[in-house]
Protein backbone atom coordinates (compact mmCIF):
# COMPACT_ATOMS: atom_id res chain seq x y z
CA UNK A 1 0.00 0.00 0.00
CA UNK A 2 1.28 3.69 -1.03
CA UNK A 3 0.72 6.09 1.93
CA UNK A 4 1.15 9.80 1.50
CA UNK A 5 4.40 10.81 1.29
CA UNK A 6 5.39 7.55 -1.04
CA UNK A 7 2.63 9.60 -3.48
CA UNK A 8 4.63 12.41 -2.79
CA UNK A 9 7.97 10.89 -3.42
CA UNK A 10 6.88 9.31 -6.67
CA UNK A 11 5.53 12.92 -7.61
CA UNK A 12 8.75 14.58 -6.83
CA UNK A 13 10.62 12.21 -8.70
CA UNK A 14 8.81 12.53 -11.36
CA UNK A 15 8.85 16.47 -11.68
CA UNK A 16 13.01 16.00 -10.97
CA UNK A 17 13.15 13.37 -14.29
CA UNK A 18 10.93 15.99 -16.05
CA UNK A 19 12.98 19.03 -15.09
CA UNK A 20 16.27 16.86 -15.98
CA UNK A 21 14.93 16.04 -19.46
CA UNK A 22 14.36 19.39 -20.24
CA UNK A 23 18.03 19.79 -21.06
CA UNK A 24 17.52 16.67 -23.93
CA UNK A 25 15.07 18.88 -25.75
CA UNK A 26 15.75 21.62 -28.63
CA UNK A 27 16.28 25.08 -28.04
CA UNK A 28 13.15 26.01 -29.78
CA UNK A 29 11.25 23.90 -27.34
CA UNK A 30 12.83 23.99 -24.65
CA UNK A 31 12.01 27.97 -22.76
CA UNK A 32 8.12 26.24 -23.39
CA UNK A 33 8.63 23.33 -21.62
CA UNK A 34 10.74 25.14 -19.21
CA UNK A 35 8.13 27.67 -18.13
CA UNK A 36 5.17 24.72 -18.01
CA UNK A 37 7.40 22.56 -15.62
CA UNK A 38 8.05 25.63 -13.81
CA UNK A 39 4.13 26.17 -13.94
CA UNK A 40 3.42 22.73 -12.46
CA UNK A 41 6.04 22.67 -9.95
CA UNK A 42 3.76 26.17 -8.43
CA UNK A 43 0.78 24.48 -8.74
CA UNK A 44 2.22 21.16 -6.88
CA UNK A 45 4.10 23.79 -4.28
CA UNK A 46 0.95 25.82 -3.22
CA UNK A 47 -1.09 22.21 -3.37
CA UNK A 48 1.29 21.15 -0.66
CA UNK A 49 1.31 24.95 0.89
CA UNK A 50 -2.46 24.67 1.03
CA UNK A 51 -2.69 21.05 2.56
CA UNK A 52 0.05 21.81 5.48
CA UNK A 53 -2.24 24.84 6.37
CA UNK A 54 -5.65 23.34 6.52
CA UNK A 55 -5.04 19.65 6.00
CA UNK A 56 -5.76 16.56 8.84
CA UNK A 57 -2.83 15.17 10.60
CA UNK A 58 -1.61 12.60 7.70
CA UNK A 59 -2.18 15.12 5.04
CA UNK A 60 0.00 17.92 7.14
CA UNK A 61 2.83 15.24 7.27
CA UNK A 62 2.72 14.83 3.66
CA UNK A 63 2.61 18.62 2.85
CA UNK A 64 5.32 19.28 5.50
CA UNK A 65 7.70 16.25 3.62
CA UNK A 66 6.81 17.31 0.11
CA UNK A 67 7.66 21.09 1.07
CA UNK A 68 11.23 19.90 2.42
CA UNK A 69 11.77 18.24 -0.81
CA UNK A 70 10.57 21.16 -2.50
CA UNK A 71 11.88 24.17 -0.95
CA UNK A 72 10.26 27.44 -1.55
CA UNK A 73 10.16 30.82 -0.49
CA UNK A 74 6.51 31.11 -0.39
CA UNK A 75 6.11 28.38 1.79
CA UNK A 76 8.01 30.14 4.46
CA UNK A 77 5.03 31.65 6.67
CA UNK A 78 2.96 28.23 7.06
CA UNK A 79 6.16 26.41 7.78
CA UNK A 80 6.74 28.65 10.70
CA UNK A 81 3.47 28.27 12.10
CA UNK A 82 3.76 24.41 11.39
CA UNK A 83 6.79 24.56 13.97
CA UNK A 84 3.98 25.01 16.74
CA UNK A 85 2.07 21.77 14.95
CA UNK A 86 0.95 19.31 17.66
CA UNK A 87 2.51 16.55 15.49
CA UNK A 88 6.18 15.76 16.02
CA UNK A 89 6.54 14.65 12.37
CA UNK A 90 4.99 17.96 10.79
CA UNK A 91 7.34 20.31 13.21
CA UNK A 92 9.90 17.40 11.84
CA UNK A 93 9.68 18.07 8.10
CA UNK A 94 8.75 21.93 8.76
CA UNK A 95 11.90 22.69 10.44
CA UNK A 96 13.92 20.61 7.71
CA UNK A 97 11.87 22.72 5.01
CA UNK A 98 12.87 25.85 6.64
CA UNK A 99 16.41 24.87 6.92
CA UNK A 100 16.45 24.06 3.04
CA UNK A 101 14.84 27.63 2.25
CA UNK A 102 17.14 29.91 4.78
CA UNK A 103 15.19 32.55 4.74
CA UNK A 104 16.57 34.76 7.14
CA UNK A 105 12.74 35.91 8.55
CA UNK A 106 12.67 32.05 9.84
CA UNK A 107 15.47 32.08 11.93
CA UNK A 108 14.53 33.47 15.16
CA UNK A 109 11.52 31.41 15.27
CA UNK A 110 13.31 28.07 14.73
CA UNK A 111 15.61 29.19 17.55
CA UNK A 112 12.82 29.18 19.66
CA UNK A 113 11.64 25.75 18.60
CA UNK A 114 14.99 24.26 19.98
CA UNK A 115 12.74 24.41 23.49
CA UNK A 116 11.22 21.02 21.64
CA UNK A 117 11.05 18.26 24.34
CA UNK A 118 11.60 15.89 21.77
CA UNK A 119 15.39 15.27 20.85
CA UNK A 120 14.49 13.79 17.46
CA UNK A 121 12.74 16.58 16.55
CA UNK A 122 15.33 18.68 18.02
CA UNK A 123 18.30 17.31 16.18
CA UNK A 124 16.37 18.27 13.05
CA UNK A 125 16.06 21.67 14.20
CA UNK A 126 19.43 22.19 15.45
CA UNK A 127 20.72 21.36 12.15
CA UNK A 128 17.88 23.17 9.86
CA UNK A 129 19.50 26.07 12.21
CA UNK A 130 22.86 25.45 11.07
CA UNK A 131 22.44 25.41 7.38
CA UNK A 132 22.03 29.23 7.69
CA UNK A 133 24.78 31.89 7.19
CA UNK A 134 27.17 31.60 10.20
CA UNK A 135 26.86 35.35 11.04
CA UNK A 136 23.29 34.95 11.57
CA UNK A 137 23.39 32.16 13.50
CA UNK A 138 25.99 32.90 15.94
CA UNK A 139 23.83 36.26 16.20
CA UNK A 140 20.66 34.70 16.93
CA UNK A 141 21.74 32.05 19.14
CA UNK A 142 24.12 34.54 21.05
CA UNK A 143 20.61 35.80 21.99
CA UNK A 144 19.01 32.28 23.04
CA UNK A 145 21.55 32.11 25.47
CA UNK A 146 19.34 34.84 27.83
CA UNK A 147 16.14 33.23 27.21
CA UNK A 148 14.10 31.76 29.65
CA UNK A 149 14.17 27.99 28.35
CA UNK A 150 16.92 25.79 29.64
CA UNK A 151 16.38 24.03 26.64
CA UNK A 152 16.83 27.14 24.40
CA UNK A 153 20.14 27.68 26.79
CA UNK A 154 21.61 24.54 26.80
CA UNK A 155 21.03 24.17 22.75
CA UNK A 156 22.51 26.97 21.89
CA UNK A 157 25.73 26.66 23.77
CA UNK A 158 26.05 23.32 22.27
CA UNK A 159 25.61 24.77 18.60
CA UNK A 160 28.27 27.71 19.44
CA UNK A 161 30.73 25.43 20.81
CA UNK A 162 30.50 23.81 17.13
CA UNK A 163 30.82 27.09 15.53
CA UNK A 164 34.21 27.81 17.65
CA UNK A 165 32.97 31.09 17.58
CA UNK A 166 35.11 32.88 20.09
CA UNK A 167 33.18 35.97 19.91
CA UNK A 168 30.75 34.26 21.91
CA UNK A 169 32.91 33.50 24.70
CA UNK A 170 32.08 35.94 27.23
CA UNK A 171 28.09 35.10 27.49
CA UNK A 172 29.10 31.35 27.67
CA UNK A 173 31.04 31.91 30.42
CA UNK A 174 28.47 34.03 31.63
CA UNK A 175 26.61 30.42 31.80
CA UNK A 176 28.74 28.73 34.06
CA UNK A 177 26.54 30.19 36.97
CA UNK A 178 23.24 29.37 35.29
CA UNK A 179 21.01 27.70 37.68
CA UNK A 180 20.43 24.41 35.44
CA UNK A 181 23.63 22.51 35.87
CA UNK A 182 22.93 20.66 31.92
CA UNK A 183 23.05 24.03 30.28
CA UNK A 184 26.85 24.75 32.61
CA UNK A 185 27.75 21.47 31.23
CA UNK A 186 27.60 22.55 27.58
CA UNK A 187 28.54 26.16 28.25
CA UNK A 188 31.55 24.22 29.59
CA UNK A 189 32.15 21.99 26.61
CA UNK A 190 31.35 24.88 24.43
CA UNK A 191 34.26 26.57 25.84
CA UNK A 192 36.36 23.81 25.34
CA UNK A 193 36.02 23.35 21.87
CA UNK A 194 36.50 26.93 21.22
CA UNK A 195 39.50 27.24 23.40
CA UNK A 196 40.08 30.50 24.49
CA UNK A 197 42.95 31.42 27.08
CA UNK A 198 40.94 34.01 28.63
CA UNK A 199 38.14 31.88 30.09
CA UNK A 200 40.91 29.70 31.97
CA UNK A 201 39.74 31.39 35.72
CA UNK A 202 36.31 30.34 34.98
CA UNK A 203 36.60 26.76 34.33
CA UNK A 204 38.65 26.38 37.19
CA UNK A 205 36.12 27.50 39.32
CA UNK A 206 33.74 25.39 37.47
CA UNK A 207 36.29 22.70 38.97
CA UNK A 208 34.14 23.31 42.56
CA UNK A 209 30.89 23.28 40.86
CA UNK A 210 28.26 20.96 42.76
CA UNK A 211 27.89 19.13 39.28
CA UNK A 212 30.01 16.20 38.60
CA UNK A 213 29.41 16.53 34.89
CA UNK A 214 30.17 20.00 35.33
CA UNK A 215 33.46 19.47 36.82
CA UNK A 216 34.37 16.27 34.53
CA UNK A 217 33.87 18.57 31.64
CA UNK A 218 35.54 21.83 32.68
CA UNK A 219 38.74 18.84 33.43
CA UNK A 220 38.42 18.29 29.51
CA UNK A 221 38.41 21.90 29.00
CA UNK A 222 41.79 22.73 31.21
CA UNK A 223 43.01 20.25 29.66
CA UNK A 224 42.19 21.20 26.05
CA UNK A 225 43.75 24.58 26.97
CA UNK A 226 47.36 23.24 27.97
CA UNK A 227 48.25 25.77 30.47
CA UNK A 228 50.32 25.13 33.46
CA UNK A 229 48.29 27.36 35.93
CA UNK A 230 45.25 24.49 35.89
CA UNK A 231 47.96 21.87 37.12
CA UNK A 232 47.65 22.84 40.96
CA UNK A 233 43.69 22.74 41.38
CA UNK A 234 43.91 19.65 39.34
CA UNK A 235 46.21 17.92 42.08
CA UNK A 236 43.69 19.02 44.59
CA UNK A 237 40.83 17.06 42.95
CA UNK A 238 43.12 14.09 42.10
CA UNK A 239 43.59 14.24 45.86
CA UNK A 240 39.71 14.93 47.25
CA UNK A 241 37.50 13.33 44.53
CA UNK A 242 38.48 9.47 44.02
CA UNK A 243 35.22 9.88 40.86
CA UNK A 244 37.60 12.51 39.06
CA UNK A 245 40.84 11.29 39.71
CA UNK A 246 41.59 9.39 36.91
CA UNK A 247 40.29 12.33 34.08
CA UNK A 248 42.09 14.77 36.25
CA UNK A 249 45.37 12.40 36.06
CA UNK A 250 45.01 11.96 32.72
CA UNK A 251 44.82 15.89 32.28
CA UNK A 252 48.06 16.49 34.16
CA UNK A 253 50.11 13.57 32.26
CA UNK A 254 48.60 15.99 29.54
CA UNK A 255 49.54 19.23 30.37
CA UNK A 256 53.47 17.89 31.82
CA UNK A 257 54.22 14.54 30.68
CA UNK A 258 53.82 11.04 32.05
CA UNK A 259 56.20 11.65 34.83
CA UNK A 260 53.56 14.19 36.24
CA UNK A 261 51.65 11.56 37.74
CA UNK A 262 54.39 10.08 40.23
CA UNK A 263 54.42 12.68 42.78
CA UNK A 264 50.42 12.58 42.64
CA UNK A 265 50.43 9.36 43.15
CA UNK A 266 53.02 9.28 46.12
CA UNK A 267 50.84 11.91 47.69
CA UNK A 268 47.67 9.69 47.49
CA UNK A 269 49.90 7.33 49.10
CA UNK A 270 50.98 9.37 52.20
CA UNK A 271 47.49 10.41 52.23
CA UNK A 272 46.42 6.88 52.79
CA UNK A 273 49.74 5.83 55.32
CA UNK A 274 48.67 9.26 57.30
CA UNK A 275 44.96 8.27 57.40
CA UNK A 276 45.77 4.57 58.93
CA UNK A 277 47.90 6.35 61.35
CA UNK A 278 45.16 8.80 62.94
CA UNK A 279 42.43 6.19 62.60
CA UNK A 280 45.02 3.55 64.75
CA UNK A 281 45.89 6.63 66.99
CA UNK A 282 42.21 7.21 67.13
CA UNK A 283 41.52 3.86 68.50
CA UNK A 284 44.14 3.76 70.67
CA UNK A 285 42.85 6.83 72.45
CA UNK A 286 39.61 5.07 72.73
CA UNK A 287 40.86 1.81 74.22
CA UNK A 288 42.75 3.86 77.40
CA UNK A 289 40.11 4.84 79.41
CA UNK A 290 38.46 1.28 79.22
CA UNK A 291 41.64 -0.21 80.50
CA UNK A 292 42.16 2.11 83.25
CA UNK A 293 38.75 1.17 84.68
CA UNK A 294 39.22 -2.30 84.92
CA UNK A 295 42.15 -1.80 86.95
Amino acid sequence: MVDGIDKIDILIHQLSQLEEDLDKLDSDRQDRAKAEVKGVRREIVNLLIQALDEGDIFTRRGAAYGLSKLPDKEAVGVLIRALEDEDDSVRSWASEALGEIQDESSLEDLVKTLKEENPYVAYNITRAIMKFPKVEVVEALSCALEMADRNIRRRAAKLLGELRHKKSVSRLSALLSDPDSTVRYEAVEALRKIGDIKVLGRLISALEDESTDVRYGAIQALQALGDKRAVEPLVRICLENEDLRSCALEAIKELCGDVAVMPVLEALDQIQGLVRQVSHHILTLREKPTQRASS
